[in-house]
């Protein structure tokens, strides 16, 4: 059985995604992402493995136990507004991200960002970047 450290889970999802038998199910809205861990009497450990913050553990099955559920707000991407991730999953990254990458060359920070927009920035900036470097060279 799963027993969850909710001071320490940042709603990133990968415990959801590994579980084999569908054990943890998560749900989101457009602004709140909820995971839920079922009673499992099963003795794998993928999520336990696969969780980077060390927030679950293996505990013996007791049912007189409630099943953990957590949900987390998401934030808004800066550019344009869906929301993508949890507060604590985007700090966890920041933290681990050197001091000078966090931002562009304009001071945008992309952790605060969105993928879908992020990727669509970062080709605008190189496509920007390889018109530029053709004019140079009178392409």
């Amino acid at each position: 059985m799963i027993k969850v450290d909710d001071s320490l889970c940042i709603g990133c999802k990968s415990c959801s995604n590994v579980c084999p038998s569908q054990n943890i199910v998560r749900t989101e809205t457009e602004k709140m992402r909820s995971i839920h861990w079922k009673r499992c009497k099963e003795e794998c450990d993928l999520c336990v493995e696969f969780c980077p913050a060390r927030a679950l553990t293996l505990v013996p099955f007791d049912e007189t136990v409630q099943e953990p559920d957590l949900s987390f707000d998401l934030v808004a991407c800066k550019i344009c507004g869906s929301r993508y991730a949890s507060e604590p999953m985007l700090r966890r990254i920041e933290a681990a991200l050197a001091a000078d990458s966090e931002r562009d060359s304009e001071g945008l920070e992309w952790i605060r960002v969105c993928p879908t927009c992020r990727r669509s920035r970062e080709a605008e900036m190189a496509s920007r970047e390889t018109v530029l470097e053709r004019c140079r060279r009178g392409q």
